[in-house]
Formats: structure tokens, sequence, C-alpha cells
């Protein structure tokens, strides 16, 4: 009887076990069909929800945990994103995409020397990927040139919904929201369940003014603007290759829905632009008709791709009332265009891409209008485009390109470049615009004032897509140059040059014309070094202490090809550095005599000058940081003179001295004004340095290894 019993009990508990984990497992399978159909669909909000149950049952799910960290990815929900990809890197095989984007991941989390490293491994699995060399080796320390010059401010354009790419439009803005007006929203995006977005427009700049980002969003009491969602899972007719259109708000809806309309000046696009779908980024012709973005939505009808999937394209909008709407000619159901951007006259149009032929992701193209008719795209090259996405495109009145790109290295998500382009071939390489522009998130949509002064751009950095304006905070001063050849004035492109200061050393490449253009920074001297294979370096010395004003410092440098005697000297640089070696010498403190123990140098360097008539030098002086610049300078200056005379008493003709002299700019330790320092340490700061040219070589800054 004890022994049936027990037998019962037992029975009971594994049949309970197996009714219970049959059921987990059915609830578990039912859960991840709707979620992977929800996936499928682009609904990923959705999938989100049921993909978090599915791996509460089951935790080590992989394709689960690929399905949600993919959709926390492409709703720009950053740190869930992380978290996600975090633990799919522990996954044995790693794919590719996954590495990629737990880089891309850590890089919006500021991680930035954890996402070099995964950069790395990338690149390791996929060597010809340019983008994941260029972010492996970035340099993120470098992306702050314009910290100080820029002012960045919130505008009371925002809403608690979306904003985002703006463009001037008349005396005012045109720019992009999916704000509810005081209607009820009847369909929403199953992208992220937040409703389609239209165009707007501000009269007037004027009306636009700074914000404090604490108060957007704080005041969702005002009943005049509440509206009513409906999340009745729309079909998905409203998203392209998932490339184009993420315009995610990251908001998740309320019942009330209330949101804040801060300025009471914006008003809605009239005319047939706006539609039930998202209308995107717009540009704006010089008689004020436009081309715009919008879903595959026309005269009524929504189209899809072979796939289910519908794309974005552009449209012309026309007539007095924009009430004539046409399709650009080269739109596809089975790729998405859009994000358009003219230039001055209206003539040329750049535009976004994800069209087959290009480098990958969305590519940015160009076409040119011939009366009413455009000619066929043209991509505008590998320079510009990478294998991440390109967008968000606009076109300054002196050719400058702005856009947006993940492929080329930044601070992670989408960062804002600026190249100028003539003839639409880019003068140089793109530059990332930097801090304050720029964050960890997506910045994107810049467009600039004509004097270059000010402009407005979009970022999602404090959550949602927000306009933020941009203006000059202080005066800027600018290093601009040549670089050629010294005997032929021929332009030598792609020459480097290296600006070090004091804390870093930046380099710059002059572009197809031998110019170059760097910002410097204030109360800064530079040492600039022009470099071009075959040339001899040349090095000069620039200053921005004293400017108080928007400036520009010209600075053109003219190299010299490398001949015979030359060729020697840089061939041979190791062992002529050892015979050429000359020490340097030192002073006594807010002293320029020559000391004793400084004159069997001075006494070796003249014997070597004498045996060697092709060898000059350059002395360098220096000064500690005690005493005040224009003191430490006059200083410097006696002591590089007071080394000269000395020579000179021994033979040595003037002409082969060059004095240089540095003040307190070039210390060689930490020894700042004001900080404790030895007087050892201070010592070692009071010197003259030569360096020795022979051939007109500069042997003592050639790099031996850089032949």
């Amino acid at each position: 009887m004890k022994l049936s019993m027990r037998y019962l009990i037992c029975f009971y508990i594994l049949t309970t076990f197996v009714i219970n984990t049959a059921f987990a497992q059915s609830s578990r399978d039912k859960l991840m069909l709707q979620a992977t159909s929800d996936f499928q669909s682009l609904k990923y909000l959705n999938a989100i929800a049921n993909l978090e149950k599915v791996l509460a049952i089951d935790s080590g799910n992989v394709q689960a945990l690929e399905m949600i960290a993919f959709s926390y990815r492409q709703t720009k929900k950053y740190p869930e994103a992380l978290t996600w990809y975090e633990k799919l890197s522990k996954q044995k095989p790693l794919k590719q995409e996954w590495v990629l984007y737990y880089a891309e991941a850590l890089a919006n989390a500021q991680q930035y020397e954890r996402s070099e490293n995964w950069y790395r491994a990338y690149l390791s699995m996929v060597p010809s990927d340019k983008r994941a060399s260029a972010f492996a080796r970035s340099n993120t320390g470098s992306l702050s040139p314009n910290s100080e010059f820029w002012k960045v401010a919130l505008t009371n354009l925002n809403t608690s919904a979306s904003e985002y790419s703006p463009v001037y439009y008349k005396q005012g803005l045109l720019f992009n929201s999916n704000r509810a007006m005081g209607a009820t929203i009847k369909k929403v995006f199953p992208w992220d369940n937040t409703p389609y977005t239209n165009l707007f427009y501000i009269a007037k700049l004027s009306d636009i003014g700074d914000v404090n980002s604490d108060a957007i969003g704080s005041n969702r009491a005002d009943s005049k603007n509440s509206s009513v969602y409906n999340d009745d899972d729309t079909a998905p007719t409203s998203n392209d290759s998932r490339t184009l259109g993420q315009y995610n708000s990251s908001f998740y809806l309320d019942s009330s829905g209330t949101m804040m309309h801060p300025n009471r000046n914006i008003h809605l696009l009239k005319g047939n632009v706006n539609t039930r779908f998202h209308e995107g980024p717009a540009a704006v012709f010089p008689d004020g008709s436009l081309i715009f973005t919008r879903n595959n939505y026309y005269k009524g009808t929504a189209k899809k791709s072979k796939t289910g999937i519908n794309k974005l394209k552009l449209y012309l909008a026309t007539g007095k009332n924009l009430d004539k709407i046409t399709e650009f000619p080269y739109n596809s159901n089975e790729y998405s265009t859009g994000h358009p951007a003219l230039t001055a006259d209206g003539n040329i149009l750049i535009f976004s891409s994800d069209m087959p032929g290009g480098f990958g992701g969305t590519d940015l193209y160009y076409s040119v209008r011939s009366g009413t008719q455009w000619t066929r795209p043209i991509n505008l090259g590998k320079q510009i485009n990478t294998e991440g996405n390109e967008q968000f495109s606009s076109l300054s009145k002196d050719g400058t390109l702005f856009f947006s790109s993940t492929g080329h290295a930044g601070l992670g998500g989408l960062d804002v470049f600026e190249v100028m382009l003539k003839d639409m071939k880019p003068q140089y390489n793109p530059r990332n615009l930097g801090m304050p522009i720029n964050s960890s998130k997506d910045d994107f949509g810049l467009i600039r004032s004509d004097d270059g002064k000010s402009g407005y751009f979009s970022s999602n950095r404090t959550g949602n897509d927000n306009i933020y304006n941009f203006s000059q905070a202080t005066y800027r001063i600018s290093l601009e140059g040549l670089v050629t050849d010294a005997r032929t004035r021929i332009a030598l492109a792609g020459s480097r040059l290296l600006l070090k200061t004091l804390d870093r050393i930046d380099t710059i490449t002059a572009n197809s014309r031998g110019e170059f253009k760097y910002n410097l920074k204030k109360e800064t001297d530079y040492e600039v070094t022009a470099q071009k294979l075959g040339y001899i370096s040349q090095m000069v010395f620039t200053t921005s202490v004293g400017i108080t004003t928007d400036s520009v410092i010209r600075l053109d440098m003219k190299l010299n090809k490398t001949e015979s005697l030359q060729q020697y000297v840089i061939n041979n640089c190791d062992s002529l550095k050892r015979v050429f070696a000359v020490d340097n010498i030192y002073y006594d403190l807010d002293r320029d005599e020559i000391r004793s123990d400084a004159r069997p140098s001075l006494d070796a360097l003249a014997a070597l000058m004498k045996r060697h008539p092709e060898m000059t030098v350059i002395t360098s002086s220096h000064c500690d940081s005690r005493a005040s610049e224009g003191y430490n300078r006059n200083l410097s200056l006696r002591r590089g003179g007071s080394a000269k005379n000395y020579l000179v008493s021994k033979g040595i003709s003037g002409s082969r001295v060059k004095i240089e002299y540095y003040g307190k700019t070039r210390l060689v330790n930490r020894c700042y004004d004001g900080v404790v320092c030895s007087e050892a340490n201070q010592q070692l700061n009071r010197r003259t340095e030569f360096d020795v040219i022979i051939n007109g070589v500069n042997l003592t800054q050639q790099n031996c290894n850089d032949r």
C-alpha cells in the first residue's frame, strides 16, 4: 500500500512536469512564431514584446537573441541593443554581422576602446571592409576640433514626438515631424508603433528660439492636444529596405498620447504633399517647388517590392499650392530613393539610394536636370560612399556637401561629414564635423546658412529625434595653404601635413589641387611639417597666440624634389645620424650666457661643421615655463644668439647658423606654469637644440623609417 502510494505520487509529479514542460514549449513556440512573423513584417516593437517572453522561457535561444538585438538596433534603443549583442558576442560560432553591430553598439555607448577592438575582430573576418578598417584605426579623441567654436542648442520646434531634417524654405524652415495636431491618429507606423511623419513649416526663422532641454515633454497636461492612438496591427506599408526611413521616435505611446506644442507658429504644409503615410526629407527649388521623400504611395495606391516591402520614392511637388505631384523618373518598386539635396540653381540633385551597383547600404547619387528631364543617376564614388549608409545630404551655396554616414569613422551612429565638391567630384576625403555637432548617437540632416556661421541639424542624442541649432560661439582661426614643387610650382596633390603641438600631432592631407585647410586652437603654437614621397620635408612654425578675431593664416609650403645628393642623405639616414649627432646645451635660470659645461659640445659642433662644409644648423632655443610668454620668447631669442655667436667665434660663417626661438611653448615635460616641478626637471626645458641640415635635408627631423 505504501509502495503504491509512493508510486502514484512519483507518477503524478513526473506527469505534471511533462505536461508543464510541454505547455511551456508550446507557449514558447507560439510566441516565437508570432515574434518571427512580426520581425519579418518589420513590426519591431511587437516582435520585441514576444521575444522577451520567449527568452524568459529559453534564455539560450540564439534565433530569439539575434532578432531581439536587431529589433532594438532598428528602433534605436541603443542600451538594450548593446545588452543583447553582448550576449550574442559570447555565442559560438560568431556571425560577422553580430560582431559589426556589437562594435557599433559599443560606440553608441561611448565605449570606444572596446568598440575599436571589436571592429578589428570584424576586420579580421572581412578584411576587404574599408569601413571596419577606418573605425579600427580611428582616433575619437581627434573628433572634437570644433568643440569650442560651435554653440549648440535645442530649438522650440520640438515636441515629445520626433522632429528632424530641417531645410530652409522661403523665409522660414521646412521639417519633418510625427507630432499629433489635435486629431485622432488612426494609423501608426508598425516599425515602432508611432504616428507617420508629415512635412511642417514655420514661416519665419525669427520665430525659432532656444529652449531648456529639460522642458521638452515636462508638461503633458494640455488636454487640448490630447490624441488617441490606434495600435491596430496596421499592415507594414511604410518602410523600405531597413536603411532609409528609420525615423524612430524614442517614446512609447501611452493611453492619452499627449504631446507638447511649444511653438504655435508651426503649420502643416498645405497642398498634396502630405498623405496618411510617411513624408520624409525634402529639398526646395528656387521657384519654391519641392522634391521630397515619401513611401511608395502615389495617386491613392501603395505599392510593394517583390519581397513585400514598401520602399521610399522621390516625388516633385509643383504648382502654386504644391498640388501637382509627379514621380522622379528613377524611382523603383524594388529599391529606395530619398533624402534629396539641390544645388543653388536647382539643376543638380543629390539623393540617397540602395539601388543595385552601390558600395553597400545606401549611397549618394547625383542627377542633372536638363529642361524637364533628369539624367540617369551617377554614384558619387568610393571617396564618399562606403559599405555603410550615406544619407541625409544637403548642399551649401559654396559647393560644400554635408551628409551623414555610418561608414566613415565617427563617434557612433550617424555622424555628419562635410566635403567640398567641384564638378561633382570630392576635393578631399570627407571630414567628420566632430563634437558638439556629432555625438555617440545619430546626428543627421544638417543645413548651413550662406555665411557659414549658423545652421540647424537633427539628433536623437537625448532620445527622440530633435532639431538643434548651431551658431558660431567664438572667433575662428583658420590655417590655409598650398603645397607645391619649389621649382615647377606644380601643386603636390595628396601631400601630408603634420601639425604638432605640445599635446598632440594631427595629420591632414592636401586635396587634388595641393590645398589644405585646418582650424587652429586658440593660444597655441604649431610646428607644421609638409611631406611628400620623393620630396624633402619642410618644417615651419606658426601660432595662434594673441589672435582674438576671425583670422586666416596663410602658409604656403614649397618642397624640393630629392636630388642625388639629397637622396643619398635620405637613404643613409641611420648612419649619418650617428656621424652628425649633436648634443643639446643648457642655461642657468633667466640667463643666456654660454655655460662652461656647454662649451665642449659647441666646440665639437664647430669642428664637425669645419670638416663638412655642406652642413648647416638651426638653433632652436627654449625656456622653462616661469615668467610671461613675451619675456620667454625674447630670452630664447637671446639664447639662440649666444649659441650662434660662439660658433662664429670658432670660425663658422654666420650664414650657416639659423636661429629659431620658441619661448616656453615646447616643454619637454609637464612643468607648466604653476605646476610644482623639481629644479632638475625645470633645467631640461632651458636648452638649445640643434637641427643638422645636410645637402638641404634636415637630418635631425628626418624619420629614417619613412622612406
